[in-house]
């Protein structure tokens, strides 16, 4: 039974949220490569496991593109939104996007916690869905800020998870070829 804590393979959907050079650059080197390990570790799943991806990118023009590590990983995937919109929700086309995946729980990941990730996820939470927020694929550039996100988000009803849990839920059982491909991706963490 799929609730706001038990997510469905055929009732989910990833966004990565801003994941780009330069906000990734003004992030700690641990943490850029932590998040980025994590959201690539989602990509992996979400190939898998045939679940649906967005990716945002806000005012790449300033900011730049999604990291190329993560367009690499992301191959045809990689069609982001571009957006000057804090909340990826209020963009047309990304609101547009998750009402036609027709999925009920959508897990964000990426930058920055506490600005894009938590407005996006306040306002999917408004209308109806369940959210997930990949604490550790997702950042700000100061852990207070992001702590003080999380918070907020789980006062909202979010979900705070981890890419293991997250991955874990999802794959269910151990056996399969989901499973057999992700086991030792999540070994090299």
């Amino acid at each position: 039974m799929s609730d706001r804590f038990h997510p469905e393979k055929d009732n989910v959907a990833f966004v990565i949220i801003d994941f780009q050079d330069n906000l990734v650059a003004a992030m700690e080197k641990t943490v850029q490569k932590k998040v980025s390990r994590n959201i690539g570790l989602l990509i992996s799943l979400a190939k898998v496991m045939h679940i649906p991806i967005i990716i945002t990118e806000q005012y790449p023009k300033g900011l730049g593109k999604t990291t190329s590590k993560l367009v690499e990983e992301l191959g045809d995937l990689y069609q982001p939104i571009e957006k000057l919109v804090f909340n990826c929700y209020a963009h047309p086309s990304f609101a547009e996007r998750i009402k036609n995946l027709g999925v009920k729980h959508i897990v964000l990941t990426g930058t920055e916690t506490h600005v894009c990730v938590l407005q996006t996820a306040l306002d999917l939470l408004a209308d109806g869905y369940e959210v997930s927020v990949v604490s550790d694929a997702a950042c700000s550039r100061y852990k207070s800020d992001e702590e003080a996100g999380l918070r907020l988000l789980q006062q909202a009803g979010g979900v705070v998870t981890s890419t293991e849990i997250i991955t874990f839920q999802l794959l269910k059982q151990s056996g399969t070829d989901e499973f057999k491909f992700m086991s030792p991706l999540l070994k090299q963490r």
